[in-house]
C-alpha cells in the first residue's frame, strides 16, 4: 500500500536518508502526531523484517530493536515515546528512545529523528545548536529518518542568526543557522510529505 510512511521507508532504503513532513502545525515540545510517527515508523521496519548489510554482516541481518533509535531534542519528549511505546507499541520492547546528548558516541543501524526545530513558532538557541542537529542526524550507519513538521525553512528565515560577529576572525563552531538550512537542503530531495 502506497502511504507516506512506506514512501519514507523506501526512500531511506535506496539512499540513507528521508525527511517525512508532517503539515506545518506550532506544537511545541509535545507533538503526539509526530510522535506517533517515530514508532510506526520503527514498528514498520521490524514488522516488515528489513534487513541490513555491511561490512560485519555481508549476508545481511534482520533488524531488531536494538538496532533502532528515536532521538529528540528534550528528555520531555523521550519520556513521552516511551510512554506512548509501553501503551502501544509492544513490538518495540529494546528500541533506543533519548536525547542527542545521550545519544552522543552511539551509533544504531537506523535512527529516527524529531527534528529539534519540528513545531516550534521561535528558533531558540538550544533548538538552533549545531552539535544537536548533528547527533542526532550521523548516529545511524544505515539510514536516518527525519520526522519533522513543514515550515522549519520559513522559521529560520523569520528568526536569523544572532551570533555575535567578529570581523577578521574564524569561527571554531558551525553557524547555527546555516547549519539547519545545510541539513534541510540535503534533506530536500527525500522528502516525503504526510
Amino acid at each position: 500500500m502506497r502511504t507516506p510512511l512506506n514512501e519514507a521507508l523506501e526512500t531511506a532504503a535506496r539512499t540513507g536518508w528521508a525527511l517525512l513532513e508532517l503539515p506545518a502545525r506550532i506544537t511545541h515540545r509535545i507533538d503526539t502526531e509526530a510522535f506517533h510517527a517515530a514508532l510506526q515508523t520503527a514498528a514498520t521496519l521490524l514488522h516488515r523484517h528489513t534487513t541490513a548489510t555491511c561490512d560485519t554482516h555481508p549476508q545481511g541481518r534482520i533488524l531488531e530493536p536494538r538496532d533502532l533509535a528515536i532521538g529528540v531534542a528534550h528528555r520531555s519528549q523521550a519520556h513521552d515515546i516511551n510512554t506512548l511505546r509501553l501503551q502501544h507499541y509492544p513490538s518495540l520492547h529494546g528500541i533506543t528512545v533519548d536525547t542527542a546528548n545521550r545519544l552522543q558516541g552511539r551509533e544504531y543501524s537506523v535512527t529516527i529523528v524529531l527534528h529539534p526545530l519540528s513545531g516550534r513558532w521561535d528558533a531558540s538557541a538550544f533548538h538552533l545548536e549545531a552539535g544537536r542537529l548533528c547527533v542526532l542526524t550521523t548516529r545511524h550507519r544505515h539510514a536516518c529518518i527525519v520526522i519533522a513538521r513543514a515550515g522549519i525553512a520559513s522559521l529560520l528565515d523569520s528568526h536569523p542568526s544572532n551570533d555575535p560577529v567578529h570581523l577578521g576572525v574564524t569561527s571554531r563552531s558551525p553557524d547555527s543557522w546555516e547549519a539547519h538550512h545545510t541539513v534541510l537542503a540535503h534533506l530536500a530531495p527525500h522528502t516525503i510529505s504526510a
